[in-house]
């Protein structure tokens, strides 16, 4: 902040806003303007013409340095190079920052000159600053006087300038030489360290502006070290010149570690940290030796604390252990750090409840210890080998991170927003998906709770309380805004919640609402976004992916819309349409996941809402791109308006054009696969059209022998699942399905491992068997399954496995055949599966759906021969589903089977006792479980009428008075009653 001059920091101070500060600035220009004007008159007479007596010049050079000081330079413009913390600007413009500094350094330089001026016609200099006389030889007139020698140092100490820290480097020198034998007038260790701190000063600058000589951070050192060796008790260095040359050599530090330019110097920032580390303990041991430090000194010892914690924090401590080798560096931090924290904590503070500066550099060593154990987490997840030791101590970690927290606020700390993110950034590395599955069930739900208290807890901290100022019409600055980082790092969590397979149903909701509040704090300008990141489009582009992932239905679709909308409508806050910096708009990632959302919702009017997004993308001029031609053209075509359709076809032409357009070169380098333009171009029903695309894309690979044309193994499978669930069969079309297998199958022999024959392209053949019932159908069926398993066990690969729905699918081919001895064949495919299963087959394992479709082999064996053996599968049905666990829960379709097979299988009149029984307990346990319906009381009435007809309620038709709980269970109709 730009606030009147202090005799101390003006960080927490009030300051002028708007015109107001604009013409205290203006003013003060004025009277700077005069007060040059009245220097140059002055440094400008000759000897002969007048000389200024001394108090004229000092009294200049007091309103000079009183005009310097009318305002100071906020820290947080101050910007240095650290990677710990994004750096916060002040509501400033940068014009006025850029006045006011340049006023700081034209008043030093005008209280430079009269200096030298009276150096040289009263302290009897030559012109190039060297003795002409004896100090005592100095007339009465000019009494020894340092004030002004003081204020030229201090006035350079408040520019920051570069070349500050030499300038008040020479006038000290100057005052030495003049009275450095002088006990009561010479230099003393406070005026040495004005010079250092003025040093640290123009040692925050970023080097930008360096041009040869020595570093700030490097001449600081070399008059720290003389210092240290002169023999003079009035010169000691105290905690004052610690704290500044710790300040300087940390920012010298960090500059070179993060600088994009290369700079030649003997002090890189690992020594410079070292060296800073050594100072710090030996004022350690000034402060302990110094029972009655002032407030001040204990005030400049935390920022000493402070920045060696950053140091820690960034990794430039390390020692020299096993633990901290070069391959290792990172994985120490947290615990380093933190050691250093507690023995801080430990040295007693008398000012810290009244002190604000002290409670903001304990606020921030807090909060660089908490950023050190997130970079420990990051650097065991990234160099790592992942296992439950890893796992366990980056779980660890984000515990001592809380703990943090906790003990902050046991300080009398309020803990800021940049502590929650730290916090939460420590949960989110624990789920991250290298090391979230070596976390018991337990602990791994328990992650995604503890962020949403970390969020809850910050925004009634912060977030209520800067709302309720923002109706009230006070105004936030820039350092005070919430980090849009905070929440994009929840919104991260609720994805690699939702990833993990950890995710709730309401995951993705909760997310959108995350970034609602993100949109509503940034319509109030109480967001800060970090220069250089889009981290509010990154935000939606993430929980647009989440919807996506959720098998999206209306209400998602609709929720996504008007996240889009209130984006768009978004102000821009950070500078015109030409300015570089970030203004929230959708970029190419969002219009690809809002139009492949469109494209999977089962809305009927999605494919209107695509139409109207490839209008605004034309409008606003983005560039379509593969991901937007697949994701639109798909969502065109499932709607029925035919324009939509048409416009669906020419943006598959355009993708084809754009492409042959290109250049061989480009071509090879470009995203593009007409197979997918061609997949997302297929209504799900219609055959015969999926059928002539195959053979487009099929004459143009023919004809270009470009590999971007091949038709690829997803195209052929969607046109045989297309023509498998066509309800217009036709012959040809199910010709076409056989050869497009044939096809795959030579394609992977051929050794295009790309065309691997797996259930993709096996179910949609063998659905097509069991639709058509030809005679042969189940022994096709079973040759499909055989194959399978002699790929599988020859090639090793997963995907070449059948899983439960090839082996159910083949077994309703044969079920609904009149292949000999269905029933014990059937039976033996189920054996098969539970085996394959119980041998690591996840995929294969038996379900109640499963046995349905034994028990209706079993109901449709109707051969005398057969019926035994189907009976005995069929008991063993009912004993497997009642002693053996099954995967899912019985369903009503199962017991209506079950019932069926007994039924028909039992039919003899010497058998009916035993099928009453069978069908009773069937209907017993069916009631228990609450899946009666229609079916069932059907097959009752048939195979057991007199159960039947001892039903509550049975008079003429169906029974009326049932109770309720025998069919909680089933599915019910749209009249609401127990339906099938």
């Amino acid at each position: 902040m730009l606030v009147a001059a202090d005799k101390n920091d003006c960080l927490y101070a009030p300051h002028p806003t708007g015109d107001v500060f604009e013409d205290e600035i203006s003013l003060a220009n004025e009277k700077v303007v005069t007060l040059c004007v009245e220097t140059e008159r002055i440094c400008g007479l000759s000897p002969t013409e007048e000389i200024v007596s001394p108090t004229q010049i000092f009294q200049l050079i007091e309103k000079l340095h009183a005009a310097s000081c009318m305002f100071r330079i906020p820290r947080t413009s101050l910007k240095r190079s650290r990677s710990n913390h994004p750096v916060a600007m002040e509501d400033i413009p940068n014009h006025s920052i850029q006045m006011i500094s340049t006023t700081k350094i034209i008043c030093a330089e005008n209280i430079d000159r009269l200096l030298k001026y009276h150096m040289s016609y009263h302290l009897g200099l030559d012109d190039d600053l060297t003795r002409k006389s004896s100090l005592f030889d100095i007339s009465p007139k000019s009494e020894p006087n340092t004030k002004p020698f003081a204020l030229a140092m201090e006035a350079w100490k408040e520019t920051h300038a570069p070349h500050s820290g030499e300038k008040a480097a020479e006038i000290l020198q100057y005052w030495g030489e003049l009275y450095g034998g002088d006990i009561n007038h010479a230099p003393t260790v406070a005026e040495f360290n004005i010079v250092l701190e003025t040093f640290a000063n123009c040692s925050s600058d970023d080097y930008s502006s360096f041009e040869r000589g020595m570093f700030p951070a490097e001449s600081a050192w070399d008059l720290y070290t003389l210092l240290s060796q002169l023999d003079d008790p009035f010169l000691i260095p105290n905690i004052d010149s610690c704290s500044h040359m710790i300040r300087a050599l940390s920012n010298h530090a960090f500059v070179l570690r993060y600088s994009t330019k290369n700079f030649d110097t003997g002090m890189d920032s690992d020594v410079a940290a070292i060296r800073a580390y050594f100072i710090w303990k030996k004022m350690l041991d000034l402060i302990a030796s110094k029972n009655d430090a002032g407030e001040n000194e204990v005030e400049l010892a935390w920022r000493a604390h402070m920045e060696i914690l950053n140091i820690s924090s960034d990794g430039m401590l390390r020692r020299e252990d096993s633990d901290h080798m070069d391959y290792k560096v990172g994985f120490n931090i947290g615990q380093d750090t933190e050691e250093l924290l507690v023995r801080l904590l430990q040295i007693p503070c008398a000012y810290t409840s009244r002190n604000e500066r002290i409670r903001y550099y304990m606020s921030q060593a807090f909060s660089s210890t908490m950023v050190a154990w997130t970079k420990e987490q990051s650097a065991q997840i990234r160099h790592s080998a992942k296992d439950r030791h890893v796992a366990f101590q980056i779980l660890q970690a984000a515990r001592s991170v809380i703990a943090l927290l906790e003990v902050m606020k046991g300080q009398g700390l309020v803990p800021e927003p940049k502590h929650y993110d730290s916090c939460i950034k420590s949960y989110a590395n624990c789920l991250n998906k290298d090391v979230l599955p070596f976390y018991e069930k337990n602990v791994a739900h328990g992650l995604l709770p503890e962020v949403r208290k970390l969020l809850s807890d910050m925004e009634i901290d912060h977030v209520d309380n800067m709302m309720n100022r923002h109706l009230d019409g006070v105004s936030t600055s820039s350092q005070d805004k919430i980090s849009a980082t905070i929440y994009s790092t929840v919104i991260d969590c609720y994805y690699r919640n939702l990833k993990s397979g950890l995710g709730h149903g309401n995951d993705h909701k909760n997310a959108a609402r995350v970034l609602e509040t993100m949109l509503k704090l940034y319509e109030r300008d109480l967001l800060w976004i970090e220069k250089g990141h889009k981290t509010l489009t990154t935000a939606l582009n993430r929980v647009l992916q989440m919807i996506i992932e959720t098998n999206p239905g209306s209400e998602d679709v609709n929720r996504a819309t008007k996240l889009i909308t209130r984006f768009r409508s978004l102000p821009d806050r950070y500078g015109g349409p030409d300015s570089k910096a970030y203004s929230p708009k959708l970029d190419s990632v969002s219009f690809g996941a809002y139009l492949t959302l469109l494209s999977k919702s089962d809305c009927e009017d999605s494919s209107f809402e695509v139409s109207n997004v490839l209008d605004i993308m034309e409008n606003e001029r983005v560039k379509l791109e593969h991901i937007h031609y697949i994701a639109a053209i798909k969502g065109l075509r499932k709607g029925r308006n035919g324009v939509l359709k048409l416009r669906a076809k020419k943006l598959l032409f355009d993708a084809i054009r754009e492409f042959t357009e290109l250049s061989v070169h480009d071509q090879d380098c470009a995203e593009f696969n007409a197979a997918a333009l061609y997949t997302s171009m297929i209504s799900p029903t219609k055959s015969s059209e999926a059928i002539s695309l195959l053979g487009s894309l099929q004459k143009q690979y023919d004809e270009t022998m470009n590999p971007k044309f091949k038709p690829d193994y997803p195209l052929l499978c969607k046109v045989l699942q297309t023509i498998s669930v066509d309800k217009k069969t036709a012959p040809w079309k199910d010709e076409k399905a056989f050869e497009i297998l044939g096809h795959i199958e030579e394609s992977y022999m051929n050794g295009d491992d790309q065309m691997i024959p797996n259930k993709f392209c096996i179910l949609p053949i063998v659905n097509i068997l069991r639709r058509n019932q030809s005679s042969n159908a189940a022994e096709v069926a079973l040759q499909l399954l055989e194959r399978m398993d002699e790929l599988y066990a020859k090639s090793g690969k997963l995907s070449a496995r059948p899983d439960a729905a090839v082996f159910c699918a083949v077994m309703s081919v044969v079920a609904l055949s009149e292949f000999p001895s269905k029933a014990k064949k059937i039976w033996s495919l189920h054996e098969k599966m539970d085996k394959r299963h119980a041998e690591g087959n996840l995929s294969g394992q038996p379900s109640f759906d499963s046995l349905s479709i034994v028990l209706d082999a079993c109901a449709t064996s109707f051969k005398l021969e057969e019926r035994d053996d189907a009976l005995s599968v069929a008991l063993r049905v009912a004993k497997r589903a009642a002693v053996k666990s099954i995967a899912g829960k019985p369903t009503a379709k199962f017991y209506n089977s079950l019932i069926r097979s007994f039924g028909v299988l039992l039919s003899d009149e010497s058998r009916r006792r035993q099928k009453e029984d069978l069908i009773s307990s069937v209907f017993k346990q069916c009631c228990m479980e609450g899946l009666l319906d229609d079916k069932i009381l059907l097959s009752i009435r048939e195979f057991y009428p007199k159960l039947y007809r001892n039903l509550p309620g049975v008079k003429k038709g169906m029974p009326s008075e049932l109770p309720r709980d025998w069919s909680r269970n089933c599915k019910r109709s749209r009249k609401g009653k127990p339906s099938i």
